[in-house]
């Protein structure tokens, strides 16, 4: 008996790739056909770009999305933030389970991997809980919002407001309405914490929030939790404290001078939570200290949970290699955290996403400052170099916070940190994985011999 087995038109690592092109090609074509207020188009450049910025949840903008586009065009990019928050591969899914189809084996591998442990989880149950708890937190914030919404727009237009915002900030993707992100709500503790609480529930990684659920119901005991949604909680936990000590600190007598206590207060809480993927800002950047920008960078860099909304090397990777730097410190043989061992193959993969992105990042930097160099960026209170460095960390952790050279950028500059972007959100280590030769089986290894080191 012949099996007639299927060919795949694209290797596995390749799908997510190739899904997230797709929608930025559709959106780039929708944004590029819109008329803009004005009656002008815009630039087919100008579009890929903020299409991708939408699919990649960055929020870089090259326009005031209030003012400059149409409710058509900000429709579309709500449609872009929500498709690239919850990722093309799990949305096909969904919709080949609704269609009563059978779901592939690499599919099901390639979701389980992204966004579960693969251990223990039946993938319709998750996917459907995936779906449920996206609607539901998105539901409540847009709810929360609408309250504060209400008194300052029509009915219709707070509503608006509030799903996007709601969409947006539970996708981590940073776009806003608001011709100042949310600088004018910095007083509003409804806003800020709502916006807050949103950006955290989508940044902790859809894995926490389905074992949290489990142990919510009693099906899970709290110190059953895996390892991965251990590590999540807490160095998230400790990013946000840290964060919020770091930027009352370093801004108590700057932006955060003329604010009364309990504003300082909220305001570093919700810079600390924003700024490691998010993007949105109560606090105005341009006129921060250099040694927060520099808190700002490296938040930047570490960016949300795995399985999560957000970008950059991701919390658990940070959190891996400071148990193996502990661990080698002490004599240790054996990586740990709270009572697991930690294997040697995610110590590997830690160590692979941190470099890459740290190399991403470096020559991203190293581009954009070779093709701007003649460009007329604003220079009043930062140099161009900083303004760089601060655009290329923030389009690779989908951030989307800037320095105000976004939008003067020229076409090269356009395009790397479009690339910058599309690499940030799917991962080095997936396209290093999508892009690599079959391996080979060694059948010899070379002799030891010892490097000084220090």
């Amino acid at each position: 008996m012949v099996s007639h087995r299927k060919k795949n038109f694209l290797p596995p690592p390749l799908f997510p790739v190739a899904g997230f092109a797709a929608v930025i090609f559709v959106g780039s074509l929708v944004l590029h056909a819109l008329p803009m207020p004005s009656g002008a188009h815009m630039p087919l450049i100008d579009a890929v770009f903020m299409a991708t910025s939408a699919t990649c949840v960055t929020g870089l903008s090259l326009y005031d999305i209030g003012s400059q586009l149409n409710p058509w065009a900000q429709g579309a990019l709500l449609l872009m933030i929500q498709v690239g928050g919850l990722g093309i591969m799990l949305l096909s899914t969904v919709f080949l389970m609704a269609l009563g189809q059978r779901v592939s084996f690499q599919s099901r591998f390639l979701i389980q991997d992204t966004y579960t442990d693969g251990r223990h989880t039946h993938l319709r149950t998750f996917v459907a809980q995936v779906m449920l708890f996206t609607m539901v937190i998105e539901a409540v914030g847009a709810a929360l919002l609408f309250g504060a919404f209400a008194h300052r727009f029509p009915l219709g237009q707070a509503l608006f407001q509030a799903v996007f915002h709601s969409v947006s900030a539970f996708c981590n993707a940073g776009f806003s309405l608001l011709p100042d992100s949310l600088m004018s709500y910095q007083n509003s503790p409804l806003v800020i914490l709502t916006m807050g609480g949103l950006i955290v529930l989508g940044g902790i990684g859809f894995l926490v929030l389905h074992e949290s659920y489990q142990a919510f119901r009693g099906q899970r005991s709290w110190r059953r939790l895996s390892l991965h949604s251990k590590l999540a909680v807490t160095s998230t936990g400790f990013l946000i404290v840290s964060g919020t000590l770091f930027f009352l600190a370093c801004e108590w007598q700057t932006t955060l001078a003329a604010l009364p206590l309990a504003t300082k207060i909220l305001a570093s809480l919700f810079q600390s939570i924003t700024t490691r993927t998010a993007g949105f800002n109560s606090l105005d950047f341009s006129q921060m200290t250099n040694l927060t920008l520099l808190g700002t960078l490296l938040l930047m860099f570490i960016g949300a949970c795995p399985g999560s909304t957000g970008g950059g090397v991701k919390t658990t990777t940070v959190a891996v290699l400071v148990a193996l730097s502990r661990a080698r410190l002490r004599g240790c043989p054996c990586v740990h955290a709270f009572r697991r061992t930690i294997s040697d193959e995610t110590q590997r993969r830690a160590f692979s996403v941190f470099v890459l992105s740290a190399i991403v990042v470096v020559l991203g930097t190293a581009f954009l400052v070779g093709l701007e160099s003649n460009n007329a960026l604003p220079m009043t209170t930062r140099g161009m170099f900083l303004k760089l460095l601060f655009e290329a960390t923030s389009a690779f952790g989908t951030v989307g916070l800037s320095l105000g050279a976004t939008t003067h950028l020229n076409f090269g500059g356009k395009v790397t940190v479009i690339a910058l972007m599309f690499i940030g959100r799917l991962g080095p280590l997936v396209l290093a994985m999508a892009i690599q030769p079959a391996k080979g089986v060694s059948r010899y290894e070379y002799a030891v011999e010892p490097v000084m080191i220090g």
